[in-house]
């Protein structure tokens, strides 16, 4: 099954006095084995981790982790929620609330690395599988914003000493681009490009939920080693960092581009706002022509040419699947804990476990680009009707997709619906 698997079950309008419920869970997921659906420390959501969890001092409140998450099982319900900070030697256990949500707080040590694991147990004994939730925790001493603008200063210098090992190795391997297209257009950078000189200015640097995005503008002048000529540029724009092993590690980058020009398409995963209707520094990696050209509202056709449109109608009980552009037969059985009304007229949205969405205007006509920020909306979507928009975030890449809700019918074995959608498979947010 791949990963980012997403499952849309659309429920049926219940008639007067039913209660409304529904299950999902992975493919080769027992009914019976539950699994930890949602994870975050204090406002960082485990689902972004790297290969560990790394905090600051900035992610702790008032010196403390409020873990918070939720458990789900398919039979029986959740009995108990337990945390270890010592690779399970000893097992402290959560809050359960209903639903199978759950809380636990603690005082991390700053500097000490603790192997996290949490496990969630049914009513009938089953547990989650012991390597399912679990990775290292380090809560670090240095400062978020200091350490983001360190890193920023390390991959200038990287960049402009043309050293592509050394700037790859503080590229996330979570980075939201394309890891191997940066990788390619460093190459191409540094292969059309010489004399290159950089000045940065740092206006500001944000800390949401993990993630650091350092603003800046810029004053860069290249050489091209195909005409010899002096290339010069000025715009502002936007690297965004979030923490791993080793450090701060580079997750994604906005158009204009001062890393990896050779291929904006496939690298930025946003446009600054700031910098439409500029001049920027263009590469062509084929011909190694470097020019300037007017940044407009999207990073680069390039990106576009590999986005997939269509769309799709799914019946009760099934799913689709953006990767294989599929539609399956769901298997589901009854969700523990109320999710509608007695009288419930709408449809709602589940979300495979990982991806995330976020509102968006209509038509999806005229979205060219998936949003920034936070994606906070979480399966179950309530209130999905036809004329809404949403943006999808699905893990690992991430990679996303916009769709469109169409059409509800109502048929006796519950809801059908239609939808239009552009996804990107690339892992640009460039549609």
């Amino acid at each position: 099954m791949k990963f980012f698997r997403i499952l849309f079950l659309f429920l049926a309008a219940l008639l007067s006095g039913a209660g409304a419920h529904a299950a999902w869970w992975e493919f080769g997921r027992e009914s019976n084995e539950p699994s930890i659906t949602d994870l975050r420390f204090n406002s960082v959501d485990a689902a972004r981790l790297d290969d560990m969890m790394v905090l600051g001092p900035e992610d702790l409140q008032n010196g403390v982790i409020v873990l918070r998450g939720q458990a789900q099982v398919g039979r029986g319900e959740i009995g108990l929620v337990e945390i270890s900070l010592d690779n399970g030697k000893t097992w402290n256990a959560a809050t359960l609330a209903d639903r199978g949500l759950f809380t636990w707080e603690f005082r991390p040590e700053l500097g000490r690395d603790y192997p996290f694991r949490v496990r969630a147990i049914s009513t009938t004994g089953v547990s989650t599988g012991p390597e399912d939730h679990e990775f290292h925790l380090l809560v670090t001493a240095t400062d978020g914003t200091a350490e983001a603008k360190a890193t920023f200063r390390k991959l200038l210098d990287a960049y402009q000493a043309k050293d592509r090992s050394g700037f790859m190795k503080l590229v996330s391997n979570a980075f939201e681009g394309d890891a191997s297209a940066l990788d390619d257009a460093l190459m191409n950078d540094f292969r059309w490009l010489d004399s290159i000189a950089i000045q940065t200015n740092i206006t500001r640097v944000v800390s949401n939920s993990g993630l650091f995005e350092l603003y800046f503008t810029y004053n860069r002048q290249v050489r091209s080693t195909r005409s010899g000529q002096f290339v010069k540029d000025s715009s502002a724009s936007v690297v965004g960092f979030r923490r791993g092993t080793g450090g701060m590690k580079l997750v994604r980058m906005s158009a204009p581009l001062i890393f990896g020009v050779s291929d904006t398409g496939n690298v930025a995963t946003s446009v600054t706002g700031q910098a439409v209707g500029q001049n920027v520094l263009t590469v062509d990696p084929y011909s190694g022509t470097a020019n300037t050209q007017t940044q407009g509202n999207t990073a680069t056709a390039a990106a576009n040419s590999t986005t997939e449109t269509g769309t799709k109608t799914v019946g009760p009980a099934q799913s689709y699947n953006f990767d294989t552009d599929s539609i399956a037969n769901q298997d589901f059985n009854v969700m523990q804990g109320d999710i509608g009304s007695p009288n419930f007229p709408e449809a709602a949205l589940l979300l495979r476990n990982g991806v995330t969405a976020k509102d968006i205007p209509c038509p999806i006509s005229s979205t060219n680009s998936a949003p920034t920020g936070t994606y906070n909306l979480q399966s179950p979507l309530f209130g999905v009707q036809a004329g809404k928009c949403y943006a999808l975030q699905l893990l690992p890449g991430p990679k996303y997709a916009i769709i469109e809700m169409i059409s509800f019918t109502q048929t006796a074995l519950g809801m059908t619906a239609t939808f239009r959608y552009k996804y990107q498979p690339s892992g640009s947010r460039n549609f």
